[in-house]
């Protein structure tokens, strides 16, 4: 399909975490550390902890040491690394005084070792998950090289494996400030539309995994919440400073209500239709990819709920009067979702984050998937109206016919072409040298840094 909507210049920033699990042996340990089966390792080597202390925490802070002398000065990043601590009565700026550098911490979803991890720790040698975090960074090609700079920094030296526990995520913002309240509105509600379809993407065990839960399958919105009706006007609210709402969302609502009555039996749109080179992506997905029984047992709430038409809930985020509206309407209970929205109601972070990613370290396809959550966020912040709700038509229709519009013809929608040929490569395990040498010059990036 073609692009049907040109992209507008807004600047946005990003930060990335990479949850990993990492090799490590004291240093009066002279032996190997033993690896998962099969599993080969680059030219690098187990983390070295010095003195006696052992603990996770003294591991993660030997890490962060050598990153540190590593980086002293990360480019690209939205506040620059400097002497002067921020103002802490600056609330503008406060709020990302923790992330002008890398870092490295603990996760508590890292606690559990993997099956294939177990037996290869002692007193004296292991692995241990940690989560690399990067400074927010402007999404601009130097700050995608900082991601870059740090992979590659990790493979050369360490010995990482990236096992099912772990992931991959991805926060999109702008800059110190929020994004508008319209854009919120409509990357919340393209998020929640292109879910399905978006988590052709990512591998099995991260689509059924409760730290990354579907929001089209367990939010809130997806269970029949809604916005609290204004007395005043009971059906929508009116244009105000706070809330835009023309008319077209009503009349969108109606006209797709009305197309999708008579599908009882739902058939697949004629070929004509599919204007796109198939051919470039084999293999295509041809079922959904989300199975409800694994995941949904494990939720706050695991009574089995039909969630409401995907248009119904669409257009109720639409409705949102505020930040904490949106919020309230993505979240999963306790649990955070695949495009968590939970930043709205506080103000330690002011981004979405992307959570639904594998665990990665690959340069190529850790740029490619944060250059992924950036686009998607650009494209549902500056489309207009009329485009965002033809895609969001298409991923309604992807419900019933997965083959017909999938995952690479998204991305390709949205600008994200480069991306999209990344996906393929990661998913059918075909990721090589000359495909990372085209996907570098296809965005402009140094092949060498």
């Amino acid at each position: 399909m073609a692009a049907r909507t040109k992209m507008e210049n807004v600047k946005l920033s990003f930060g990335v975490e990479m949850e990993l699990y990492l090799a490590w042996h004291a240093e009066a340990f002279t032996g190997t550390v033993p690896a998962p089966p099969g599993v080969k390792f680059g030219p690098g080597a187990p983390l070295v902890i010095k003195g006696g202390r052992l603990t996770k925490g003294a591991k993660v802070k030997a890490l962060a040491s050598i990153i540190d002398e590593a980086f002293p000065s990360p480019a690209g990043t939205v506040v620059p690394l400097d002497d002067r601590k921020l103002d802490n009565r600056n609330k503008e700026w406060y709020h990302l005084e923790g992330y002008r550098r890398w870092d490295v911490i603990l996760d508590a979803s890292l606690r559990v070792t993997p099956d294939e991890l177990e037996g290869l720790s002692c007193t004296d040698y292991g692995w241990v998950g940690v989560e690399v975090v990067s400074p927010a960074l402007w999404a601009t090609n130097e700050g995608f090289d900082e991601v870059r700079r740090m992979c590659e920094f990790l493979q050369k030296h360490f010995w990482i494996y990236n096992a099912r526990p772990a992931g991959f995520h991805v926060h999109v913002g702008n800059g110190n400030e929020w994004l508008p309240l319209n854009s919120l509105r409509q990357i919340a509600a393209f998020l929640y539309a292109a879910d399905p379809v978006l988590a052709q993407s990512h591998p099995r065990h991260r689509t059924d995994n409760v730290y990354c839960a579907s929001p089209r399958l367990y939010s809130n919105v997806s269970m029949g919440r809604r916005n609290p009706v204004d007395p005043t006007q009971p059906d929508l609210p009116t244009e105000s400073v706070e809330v835009e709402r023309p008319s077209i969302y009503a009349r969108a609502e109606n006209a797709v209500r009305n197309f999708f009555k008579p599908r009882a039996s739902p058939t697949e749109p004629a070929e004509d239709n599919k204007v796109r080179k198939r051919d470039e992506f084999p293999p295509r997905p041809t079922v959904g990819a989300y199975n409800r029984e694994p995941i949904g047992r494990e939720l706050y709430n695991p009574t089995p709920v039909e969630p409401v038409p995907m248009i119904t809930a669409v257009t109720e985020i639409l409705r949102s009067a505020d930040k904490a509206a949106i919020s309230r309407l993505m979240s999963i209970g306790p649990r955070r979702g695949a495009y968590s929205f939970v930043q709205l109601e506080r103000e330690a972070k002011r981004t979405i984050e992307f959570r639904q990613a594998a665990s990665m370290v690959d340069p190529v396809q850790t740029v490619a998937y944060a250059r992924i959550a950036v686009g998607l966020c650009q494209f549902a912040a500056s489309a207009s109206r009329d485009d965002l709700f033809k895609i969001i038509l298409d991923c309604e229709m992807a419900e019933q016919n997965p083959s017909w519009f999938d995952v690479y013809d998204l991305l390709m929608e949205v600008d994200l072409y480069p991306e999209a040929k990344i996906v393929q490569a990661v998913l059918s395990e075909t990721l090589t040298d000359d495909k990372r040498r085209e996907y570098w010059l296809s965005r402009k990036h140094a092949l060498k840094l």
